[in-house]
């Protein structure tokens, strides 16, 4: 089975399967980790704190993952 998103290259479904997974599991944005959660308070952390620190890691994390799928898979 495949499927058309936005060009005319077929994309597999469990690669796009995949590509969700692993970018549904970055988590660098807000402190959903418990050990993140935990050392919000004793250290003195505020959310912008992880946006900022985890908007640029989240860029690069998607950048990499999406590539790596592309090198690997299609």
């Amino acid at each position: 089975m495949t499927v058309y998103l936005f060009s005319t290259e077929r994309l597999r479904v469990d690669v796009v399967a995949l590509m969700v997974a692993v970018c549904a599991s970055n988590s660098f944005i807000l402190p959903t980790h418990q050990v993140n959660a935990l050392l919000m308070s004793p250290g003195g952390y505020h959310n912008a704190d992880y946006l900022r620190a985890g908007g640029g890691m989240t860029i690069v994390f998607i950048i990499l993952a999406v590539g790596m799928v592309y090198l690997f898979y299609i």
